[in-house]
This record gives C-alpha cells, structure tokens and sequence, in this order.
C-alpha cells in the first residue's frame, strides 16, 4: 500500500500554466508561454528563470494583473498580479525547458519542466487528437462557468487533451493497467469535458457520466458522441448501473462538495457497480484549500488539523459549489478503508514534481483499488 504519510501535505506553489498546452506546442516557432503564479505564505514570487537543456534562456517577471486568480485568494495579496506572460523560441533539437521560481528575498526553488522532446516524439499523435477536438461540439461561456468557474471556452476545450493525458499519468503511476480498462464512469461528469478526451484517446472504450446538474446534462446528452451515454443522478444513489460494471470510476472535484454522510453512502454504492479489481480515482480538497478559505477561521483550520476533516455551508446547499469539504489524507484512507489506497499525489503532484496541467486546481489526488 502506498501510505499518505511519506509524502508533503501541501504544496505553497499555486499556479496554472494556460499556454502552451502540450498538443499546442510549435517547434521552430516563438510560443507564447503565459498562466499565474503565486506562493501561498509571506514570501513574494518577483520572476521566473528559465534554462533549455541547462543554459540560461532569460528571466520573465510575475507581476501580470489576476483579479481573476486574486478574488478566489483574499489572504495572498500577491495573487491578484500573480500573472506572467513571454514568449519562448522552441527548437526541434531542445531536450527540456526547465523553470526556475526566484523570490524578492532572492532566495529560488525549482518550478517545473517541461519535457520537449517528449512533446516532440508525439507531435503526430498529439496533432490528431488536436484535429479531432476542434470537430467536437463545445458549451458556451456560462456552461464553461458551471464547472470550471471561469467564462473561457477555449481554455476550456483546449484543457482537454492535457486533463486526460495526466490523468492516465496518475492511474499508470499508481499500476493501473490501462489496457485492462475497458469500461469507465464520470461521476460527476458536467458537460463531459474530461470523457470527451477519453473518447479521443481510447474510442474503443465504453464511456459513461452521471451528474445531478439538469442543465450540464441536457447539453451533454444532446452534444457528446453518441457513444457516450450521460444520465442525470441524484444527490443520493443508487445509480442506474449493474453491479460489477464498471473497470474504473473517477470522481473530478465531487466529494469535495458532498457532506460526509453522502460520501460514505456513495462509496458503498461506486463499489457495488465497479468490478472487483477496479480503480477510483478522486480529487480532494487538502490542507492548502482549508488554509485559503478559513484564513479567518482559525478554530475551522484547527478541527481540519486535529480531525482530519472539516465542511462548510448549509445542508440544503449540498452538492453547489459553495458547499465545501475538507479532507486530510489519513482520514481519506480510513474513509475508504474497504478498498486500496495505491496512488495518492498531494496537489496533484508526481514524485515531489508538479505537473504541468493540473487536473483539479491543487487538489489531492487518490487512486483505490477494489479488491474485495
């Protein structure tokens, strides 16, 4: 078993790289390299360096204005021009790009890398799946906004491709065998962004979603590929699914809205329908979301601390976005106690490395294996 209590609890780094993405890459060609960055703690974040395969290319400042990223952090002043945005040459012959965070104390640590030639030895694929999204219907801003709490359609569809490729990462760095996954359920699907990419990446698997939002599954019903089957759940199972069908389930951000009562139900239920050796795969709110939302609340910080789980907002609220849980990784263990913790990524992160495009904004990452 893979034990929660060997790896870092939060990262402070919060960022988002909007561009490029990696099917969005062009080589010989000046790419334009933008997103937010800020840390979450005293120290300011003043620029970023930046090396191809070792050598210094140049330094990029931070100060781009984010009210955007800001208003959803009131404690980091520093969040709301936490932007940066240059342009970098990229060249076939690259091996690495690698980030450099350097802070107003001067003091710096690494921020992330990005695989160029890696990039490159998938151009051809990558350039397929770009052509075949392009074709696929898309949701306007105010359904973008529903799941995704910005107005940008094409971050959105462009959010696809990276999304699904990480997440293969995720379930193939806790020893999923992806060729053994022929069927998955989106529980909490939305608008079906993430199983739209699965559909391009693996079209021969069977692809379900469930979410309780009429409007996101009215949209997605008539706009998926027909071989995506969407439903509309409730806030309490049971689903209209058969036991033992599913090879995996993932969970995007579902939890982390759900009181505890209704989780532990839904767990009882998702292992009903998912096959003996079958995979979960969730995103939790960590320490880090605990620390942004109850910086004003500190006796709501201590039970997270102490407890290991925490909530907020009215019962009738359940299931909104405004309704918000909380959970620490040891609790999430005993939470899931009938099944195997196999993978688990604090923020999203692989080996102590951040990846490039997150799947959940900072949340915790959870692979469960079902073997009972």
């Amino acid at each position: 078993m893979q034990k929660t209590k060997n790896f870092l609890k939060y990262d402070p780094i919060v960022y988002s790289l909007e561009t490029p993405k990696y099917h969005l890459l062009q080589f010989d060609a000046n790419n334009r390299f933008s997103g937010w960055v800020f840390n979450f703690g005293e120290k300011k974040i003043d620029r970023l360096k930046v090396y191809n395969d070792g050598e210094f290319v140049d330094h990029f400042m931070v100060e781009g204005l984010r009210e955007d990223v800001g208003g959803h952090v009131p404690s980091i002043l520093a969040a709301k021009t936490s932007g940066f945005d240059f342009n970098l040459h990229i060249e076939k012959n690259s091996k690495q790009l690698t980030f450099e965070i350097i802070f107003d104390d001067g003091s710096k640590e690494p921020f992330f890398e990005f695989d160029v030639a890696k990039t490159l030895s998938q151009q051809a694929y990558l350039n397929q799946l770009r052509e075949k999204i392009t074709s696929l219907h898309k949701p306007d801003g105010d359904l973008v906004y529903l799941t995704q709490g910005h107005y940008n359609v094409e971050e959105y569809q462009n959010s696809i491709i990276p999304g699904v490729l990480n997440m293969r990462q995720y379930l193939e760095q806790s020893g999923v065998d992806l060729n053994k996954v022929h069927s998955l359920l989106d529980f909490g699907c939305g608008s079906g962004r993430y199983l739209t990419g699965w559909h391009l990446v693996a079209p021969l698997m069977t692809l379900y979603g469930c979410d309780l939002n009429a409007i996101l599954m009215s949209w997605a019903q008539k706009n998926l590929p027909n071989q995506i089957k969407c439903l509309r759940s409730n806030l309490m199972p049971p689903l209209p699914y058969h036991n033992n069908q599913f090879d995996l389930i993932y969970l995007i951000s579902v939890f982390t809205h759900l009181s505890l009562k209704a989780q532990k139900i839904w767990i009882q239920e998702l292992k009903r329908i998912l096959k003996k050796g079958g995979y979960i795969l969730l995103t939790l709110h960590g320490e880090l979301y605990v620390r942004n939302n109850f910086w004003k609340e500190p006796q709501k910080v201590e039970e997270f601390l102490s407890r290991g789980f925490t909530e907020n907002g009215a019962s009738s609220d359940e299931g909104a976005n405004h309704y918000g849980t909380y959970h620490a990784p040891e609790f999430t263990e005993k939470l899931f106690d009938e099944f195997q913790l196999v993978g688990y990524f604090p923020n999203g992160r692989i080996d102590n490395h951040r990846t490039l495009f997150q799947i959940a904004q900072s949340q915790d990452v959870y692979v469960f294996q079902n073997n009972e």
